[in-house]
């Protein structure tokens, strides 16, 4: 693990209301990806990883993966083994075995993959967003009588409570001392704004979780994190925010019969 203080002492402070981001994320990359480790590099990697597996399905990546898939190509170098996966799950179309939505299976299998990082900042980072989606999605289930088995990621310990316990909060509001700040999310109606209340939540863990972390890996991780909300943020207005969700949502109802607001992820 590297000391990164002559790039953390130079980065601009940012907060979550900036009108605007000190840099792009890929700016930010490419600015700090050649003075990393090598482990250090893996451990940025995951962001990269993270932002190819939101775009993945219906992109010419899938597209290429599907043609190797189908013509029993090994795994391309560089390719994830478990992208690989999903992506023969896709053609065969067995991942409906095993979500009630593709991409949510191709989400399980990446917060497996980057749950297993030897980073411990990290794997608990993926870990707190996987458990935040999945109480959130297991409360709505409840709410309309859904197959809670069907809509829970992953198989770490609050995914597997949520999909076998019987209790009002599965158990869960003594182990997770976020889990009633993640129950008051659905407290808001607006989409959009439950959405920028998560994010705020995590930007408080990355806080809460980087205090002694000053000029490692883990600092220059949460910086990026933190640019890509203020990215994304800024780059939508209030109305150009709800345009987004209102897509988001058409999209799913030409996919399944499951109430808008189930697809919290």
């Amino acid at each position: 693990m590297g000391n990164y203080y002559y790039i953390i002492s130079g980065l601009p402070d940012i907060s979550f209301d900036d009108s605007k981001a000190a840099y792009t994320v890929e700016q930010f990359r490419t600015e700090v990806y050649d003075a990393l480790s090598g482990a250090d590099r893996k451990v940025m990697d995951l962001l990269r990883l993270e932002d190819t597996c939101r775009i993945l399905i219906g992109s010419e990546r899938m597209d290429e993966l599907i043609a190797d898939v189908k013509a029993q190509e090994p795994c391309p170098q560089g390719v994830p083994e478990f992208m690989y996966a999903f992506v023969q799950e896709w053609v065969d179309e067995s991942w409906r075995e095993k979500a009630a939505f593709a991409e949510d299976r191709l989400w399980s299998l990446f917060y497996e993959y980057a749950m297993q990082s030897g980073n411990e900042f990290v794997r608990k980072w993926y870990e707190f967003n996987l458990n935040i989606n999945n109480i959130l999605s297991a409360i709505t289930a409840r709410k309309y009588g859904l197959d809670i088995q069907k809509v829970i990621v992953g198989r770490n310990e609050t995914a597997q409570a949520l999909r076998t316990s019987g209790a009002r909060d599965w158990g869960l509001s003594q182990e997770l001392d976020y889990f009633d700040d993640v129950v008051r999310l659905l407290d808001e109606p607006d989409l959009a704004q439950r959405e920028r209340r998560a994010d705020m939540l995590r930007w408080r863990w990355l806080d809460e979780n980087t205090f002694f972390n000053y000029f490692t890996v883990e600092a220059l991780f949460s910086y990026m994190v933190r640019l890509g909300i203020v990215e994304r943020w800024t780059s939508l207005d209030r109305e150009e925010g709800q345009k987004l969700f209102r897509k988001m949502i058409g999209t799913l109802k030409d996919q399944t019969e499951v109430p808008a607001e189930f697809r919290i992820n």
